[in-house]
């Protein structure tokens, strides 16, 4: 009896400790619909990182592929975006449009997580996503330009005729950009740093002119 009770116990717990896993299931967004539950694996390139379980993008420039030599007739490339202080820029030269919350089942855990496990402080999380237009050759070259570092970048393909989702990205295979725009410090902030640099010149002038 004990071992029934452990074993009920043990399954709801296994089931809760994979879902931060599973995140190839497939949510609709936008004017996007899943063609199935859990589409075929979409890869953006990086080098992996065990700790996090994602890859980082140590470059602006990346690529996104599909396992294998898949046709695509036209379908069209989703890049979507997490990012822990508010999301900037474009891919390919297209801007994001924001979204209330991120797309995928299961995946905003492991986002929040590997943030920590990186030391991005999310204090302004914000999402999003950008079609780039047709995927064309696998792999296909992405340039982010203006994105913060620490945003996550995952990839979808979508048949423009049915908006249906074909390839979604796993935690596993998501991207997270290390090589982002820094965050600029702002006007005040340069402003106390200047006023603070001529007071110690002026400082060590005075002891210069007393020796």
């Amino acid at each position: 009896m004990r071992a029934v009770k452990f074993m009920l116990f043990l399954v709801p717990l296994t089931f809760i400790a994979s879902m931060p896993a599973v995140a190839d299931t497939c949510n609709a967004f936008a004017t996007y619909t899943c063609s199935k539950s859990t589409p075929d694996v979409m890869h953006v390139n990086g080098t992996p990182n065990g700790a996090i379980n994602m890859n980082i993008l140590t470059s602006n420039t990346f690529t996104v592929s599909v396992n294998g030599n898949k046709a695509f007739a036209g379908d069209d490339l989703i890049i979507l975006a997490a990012a822990p202080n508010g999301l900037t820029g474009s891919v390919n030269g297209v801007n994001f449009t924001s979204l209330s919350s991120f797309p995928e089942g299961g995946a905003l855990g492991a986002i929040q997580a590997s943030w920590t496990g990186l030391g991005f402080s999310a204090n302004n999380q914000q999402f999003g996503y950008a079609n780039v237009g047709v995927m064309g050759s696998n792999p296909i070259t992405i340039t982010a330009s203006g994105v913060g570092q620490g945003t996550i970048l995952y990839a979808e393909v979508v048949n423009p005729e049915t908006g249906k989702i074909l390839y979604i990205t796993p935690n596993s295979e998501a991207g997270v950009l290390d090589g982002g725009t820094s965050v600029t410090p702002e006007p005040a902030s340069l402003t106390l740093m200047g006023t603070g640099l001529a007071g110690l010149a002026g400082l060590i002038r005075r002891k210069i002119a007393k020796k």
